[in-house]
């Protein structure tokens, strides 16, 4: 399966804001939209609770926030773009560019481990990092992640 596959054609967001907050619920909105979310409030919950824990902000310009939990039917995600960066608490320290959300049921751990390490993974190239920021076009952003096989 490739990634692109969690994204729809409404899932790529250019974030505006500069609050970590605001992107967040921002996405959380259009995440939940999906059908595979039965409880947006559980979605919202489970978000902030794990940001509580440790920032998903795992530096590159790069956050991850992630949710596993039951009223997930099928793994989706939302990216989020900010092109100024958006103060995330980062490991680094450093602003965040792209925010990759990410809603799995909660019984999927094995393939939510390999979806994490693969967008990781990829996304900690700087040119493929830059390139996701300077397009202007969605549907180029869910292509690149359609070559992502995990």
């Amino acid at each position: 399966m490739d990634l692109g596959e969690l994204i729809n054609s409404r899932g790529v967001i250019r974030l505006e804001t500069k609050d970590k907050r605001e992107a967040l619920e921002e996405m959380i909105e259009v995440l939940a939209r999906r059908r595979e979310i039965t409880s947006k409030d559980k979605l919202r919950r489970a978000i902030k609770d794990r940001e509580k824990i440790l920032s998903t902000g795992i530096g590159f310009g790069l956050a991850v926030p992630h949710a596993k939990i039951p009223q997930v039917k099928k793994f989706c995600a939302v990216i989020g773009i900010s092109k100024e960066g958006i103060p995330f608490e980062s490991m680094d320290g450093k602003a965040v560019n792209i925010i990759v959300m990410i809603a799995a049921p909660d019984d999927a751990h094995e393939e939510y481990l390999r979806i994490l390490a693969k967008i990781t993974h990829t996304l900690k190239n700087e040119d493929t990092r830059k390139g996701i920021i300077e397009t202007k076009d969605s549907k180029s952003v869910i292509t690149l992640f359609s070559k992502m096989e995990y």
